[in-house]
């Protein structure tokens, strides 16, 4: 399979009459390839592939890319640039064993007014997966490894590139009861190069006491790791200081949710009606300070 995407606005409108352009110029073009093969007792086997490039701004009506990173005129001005790749295969064992790999680069330059801001991303990720299904027991488990690289031209990596390195293992099992009740308990380990050791338990409760009445039940705990000069700009853009306190852990959450789906039928019409609740508890979620003059904290 084969596409290409080209998308292209590139006629300023200022209906406010502010100087400024209302709505960001863009010019984009995406080229994407996915190969699929065909192998013995349909294992899987694919590799795609994709490359996208955009040039947007926004600015001062008679700015043009001559300006770019100056002060005679304002504008704020982006080139990415991103390529990406993902392949799948199926062992040829006789357990199921799937492997998964994917890279991507994303390359950003950006000048907002005369800040500039230079970024190199990569990312690269592999996964090995063991699909057992015996009796009342559906398990899955296996071995990961994610390798990020970041570096640019803030203090975030003023002395070096971010290098962070993330193997894991994970494991879960689908047990059935009966017809009517299931449970799935699933735990996963990852050791971060920067924070050590975390842990992310699962766990999900289904009933259905018949096809028409669907309960589930669902709890389970995350991490995420935050980069606050590419989630932030106004750290950027602004003119004041970047104050980072103390080392920065990663944020964790844990996960309640319910959810309840009734099926009926009306005449030859089938109506389905889903109701859900859910809550989330975030511990050492990091949140800008702004209300310090000057500072950003």
């Amino acid at each position: 399979m084969f596409g290409i995407n080209h998308f292209l606005y590139d006629t300023p409108i200022d209906n406010n009459g502010d100087g400024f352009t209302d709505v960001t110029q863009q010019h984009r073009i995406s080229l994407f390839n996915k190969w699929d093969f065909q192998r013995k007792e349909n294992r899987v086997a694919s590799l795609a592939g994709r490359y996208y490039y955009e040039d947007r701004w926004g600015g001062q009506l008679d700015w043009n890319s001559e300006f770019r990173g100056g002060t005679d005129l304002y504008a704020e001005s982006i080139y990415t640039e991103r390529f990406e790749l993902i392949g799948a295969y199926q062992l040829p064992t006789v357990e199921r064993l799937n492997f998964n790999i994917s890279y991507n680069q994303h390359l950003q330059n950006a000048a907002y007014g005369d800040t500039p801001f230079n970024a190199d991303q990569k990312i690269a990720f592999s996964q090995l997966t063991w699909d057992k299904s015996k009796g009342k027991h559906s398990m899955l488990s296996g071995l990961s490894y994610r390798y990020t690289y970041y570096d640019d031209n803030t203090g975030a990596t003023a002395e070096e590139a971010d290098r962070v390195h993330l193997p894991g293992v994970f494991a879960q099992d689908e047990i059935r009861f009966n017809d009517k009740q299931k449970i799935l308990l699933g735990i996963r380990y990852d050791h971060d190069s920067r924070h050590g050791n975390i842990w992310s338990p699962r766990f999900a409760y289904k009933w259905s006491p018949n096809a028409e009445n669907i309960v589930r039940f669902n709890f389970g705990t995350g991490f995420r790791v935050v980069n606050l000069f590419t989630e932030d700009h106004a750290a950027l853009t602004g003119a004041r200081d970047v104050v980072i306190a103390e080392a920065l852990n990663p944020e964790q959450s844990y996960n309640f949710s319910l959810n309840y789906v009734k099926r009926m039928t009306i005449g030859t019409s089938i109506l389905n009606l889903d109701a859900s609740s859910w809550y989330t508890y975030f511990t050492n979620k990091i949140i800008p300070d702004y209300d310090t003059p000057g500072k950003i904290i």
